[in-house]
């Protein structure tokens, strides 16, 4: 990215179809992305990234066990990586190795509830006759609670992780939003970088819950004791688009806290727009920065670049992505009048290539 907000094309890789889910390992020029399919089983395909010219070389795949593969974690010890089937509601861990290259899968955990749907119409009609688990996310202190945002069951469901085999072992449930009626449809659940809470979108209802983040339940938890309490304890509901707007014409994608950890974003596909709201550093509360179109339809996804003071925004229906500039002072974003066309864009993923270091075969 230049220092106005310009993009340069480097390369273009086709070599999987219908790319998802993305993520860059930490100490290694290695990207992770999954395929997303409800015909077929989906896979994780690993691909070197080279630090000078960005070009991207497959270096193995591995199948994930299930469909509609929408979510990569890495833990924090860089053991496993974490995924989440969104059709069939499982969720599976790879072993990493030290060089960054996976081993196939070692623990899918499928929910007792079974899944119904057989086709797509289906599944919009009876969105929440069944699970969907649509992401997988650890705590930020210990790395040992998993939490899944299940869509539909409107819970977020705990897990204890064990980093030294990739097993997830079921810890109970939270509601997605207990303050508001529902359905909620929870979607994506984001840590503040510094502050004990959490913040979950709901794509359905097009709001926020937020959480307190309780670290002593989650040591309990850890330690296996079956007395724990969950571990998110919600503060606030609050919605993602103006009031005068029909939640019917809208769902939410992405949720991300800002890298100065003030603000919280997220996007409205229908309404079109991010919505930024400030963070209380007393409270934990959201209050409402502004809306801001996204120059272009259904923003599945967006990214900050390395500085944060930029935000790539993936239009998906409108085939482009858009450039913005954030004010990290005010939150508000201000168009760069770049915009580049990317068929059917739905993630963006910020790599800053490690310039020594290489992937081993």
């Amino acid at each position: 990215m230049h220092e106005n907000g310009a993009l340069t094309l480097l390369s273009i890789s086709r070599e999987m179809d219908n790319p998802a889910f993305m993520r860059f390992h930490p100490f290694q020029n290695i990207l992770y992305v999954c395929s997303e399919s409800i015909l077929t089983d989906d896979k994780v395909v690993s691909f070197s990234v080279s630090p000078t010219t960005g070009l991207l070389r497959k270096l193995n795949e591995h199948g994930t066990g299930g469909k509609s593969c929408c979510y990569l974690t890495i833990d924090k010890k860089m053991k496993h990586l974490l995924y989440v089937n969104y059709w069939d509601s499982t969720i599976g861990s790879f072993p990493i190795q030290p060089c960054g290259m996976l081993n196939g899968v070692n623990h899918i955990y499928r929910p007792e509830k079974s899944v119904v749907s057989s086709h797509r119409t289906d599944h919009l009609n009876n969105r929440q006759s069944e699970p969907h688990a649509h992401a997988v996310v650890l705590d930020p202190c210990l790395g040992r609670i998993a939490y899944i945002p299940d869509l539909g069951e409107d819970v977020v469901k705990q897990f204890l992780y064990n980093p030294e085999n990739g097993e997830l072992l079921p810890y109970g449930t939270i509601p997605a939003d207990s303050l508001a009626p529902g359905p909620s449809g929870p979607r994506y659940i984001e840590f503040h970088p510094f502050l004990p809470v959490a913040f979950l979108v709901n794509e359905l209802s097009s709001s926020i819950s937020v959480f307190e983040f309780e670290e002593a339940e989650a040591s309990l938890i850890s330690e296996c004791n079956v007395s724990a309490r969950p571990t998110l304890v919600q503060i606030q509901s609050i919605s993602t688009i103006p009031f005068a707007y029909p939640k019917k014409l809208n769902t939410c994608g992405r949720i991300t806290v800002d890298p100065t950890g003030q603000f919280v974003l997220v996007s409205n596909r229908g309404h079109n727009s991010i919505a930024i709201f400030r963070i209380s550093t007393d409270s934990r509360k959201l209050s409402e920065v502004g809306y801001f179109h996204t120059r272009g339809k259904t923003p599945r996804h967006f990214q900050f670049d390395r500085t944060g003071k930029f935000l790539i925004v993936a239009n998906q229906d409108t085939d482009s992505i858009a450039v913005f500039q954030f004010n990290q002072s005010s939150g508000s974003l201000n168009y760069t009048g770049n915009t580049y066309d990317v068929p059917s864009p739905n993630f963006v993923c910020v790599c800053a290539p490690h310039m020594l270091a290489r992937p081993k075969m």
